[in-house]
């Protein structure tokens, strides 16, 4: 039997390809399967607490996870900084034709612990 956080990461590369996807709705799919990672992992630290679970095998999987979780963060960054330099005050182009810098700063935080 594949373990939780197998299926955990299953559903985060499945927001990975929603974030890569051109459709905003592939995205809203992916929201749901979110909130099952979270209750799969929730169940997972629950049973490594109780020792029903070596932590030794959880280990690997959560190391995997961990960079599973990196990589969407990174793709919803730079998602954000695209949209940002998009509706901006400056523009995307200059007058040459060349793109032009982009300025300030991205709002927000985006933030994992693991």
């Amino acid at each position: 039997m594949p373990s939780r956080i197998k299926r955990a990461r299953a559903l985060i590369d499945a927001l990975r390809v929603a974030l890569l996807s051109p459709y905003p709705e592939d995205i809203g799919e992916a929201l749901a399967g979110i909130e099952e990672a979270a209750r799969c992992l929730e169940t997972e630290g629950q049973e490594l607490r109780e020792g029903t679970r070596p932590p030794c095998e959880a280990r690997r999987e959560l190391k995997l996870l961990k960079n599973d979780l990196r990589i969407c963060a990174r793709l919803v960054e730079h998602g954000l900084a695209f949209c940002n330099g998009m509706l901006g005050a400056s523009p995307v182009y200059t007058s040459a034709g060349q793109a032009a810098p982009v300025t300030g700063t991205v709002g927000g935080t985006l933030s994992l612990r693991g």
